[in-house]
């Protein structure tokens, strides 16, 4: 059960609903997920916070398989069943194999993973295990994604950081009907 209420539109003044429907709207979605509703508990950060996921998801300059490949790394380290059960299927979608997803998902050797897999894995283990990444794996991932490439990785590191936090703190439920693949 969620530590907050989950906030509803109707519950909303006038300018909240307005970020509600950005939310919804920036998702393509009829509804807002549950996670979202627990963080318009706080209406402004939540819009703000949302908008950059939205822009990072959307609007990338990573390639799809890298990005969706980075997010699943990430929900992996923070055990996110939420984020994993949406994005390893995204990162299916998008040219990740199998294989490589599920070497992510039981923690196994990076080694049977693509040198681009092995690369975006580094660099998002060494930001959050070590809290720093060496010049050599962001000159890599810089050749590899480009300078706006590299900053997009880095920022999608920290929103989903920031969004798994609130998963852990705040406690919000899987959608109705979906079942944790992590």
């Amino acid at each position: 059960m969620a530590r907050v209420p989950y906030v509803d539109r109707e519950n909303m003044d006038e300018a909240g609903k307005v970020i509600y429907d950005r939310i919804r709207n920036d998702r393509n979605s009829p509804t807002v997920g549950l996670q979202f509703r627990a963080l318009l508990n706080s209406p402004d950060v939540a819009s703000h916070l949302t908008s950059m996921g939205a822009v990072l998801r959307f609007k990338s300059a990573m390639p799809e398989n890298l990005k969706e490949f980075a997010i699943i790394v990430l929900a992996r380290e923070w055990n996110s069943d939420i984020e994993w059960t949406a994005h390893a299927a995204l990162a299916a979608k998008a040219g990740v194999s199998a294989a490589s997803i599920e070497t992510i998902r039981t923690n196994q050797s990076h080694a049977t993973l693509t040198a681009d897999e092995q690369l975006i894995a580094r660099f998002v283990l060494q930001l959050l295990r070590e809290k720093k990444v060496p010049d050599d794996t962001f000159n890599a991932a810089q050749n590899l994604l480009g300078t706006q490439g590299v900053v997009d990785l880095t920022l999608t590191c920290g929103y989903y950081t920031a969004i798994n936090m609130a998963q852990i703190a705040l406690k919000p439920e899987m959608e109705p009907g979906k079942t944790s693949t992590l």
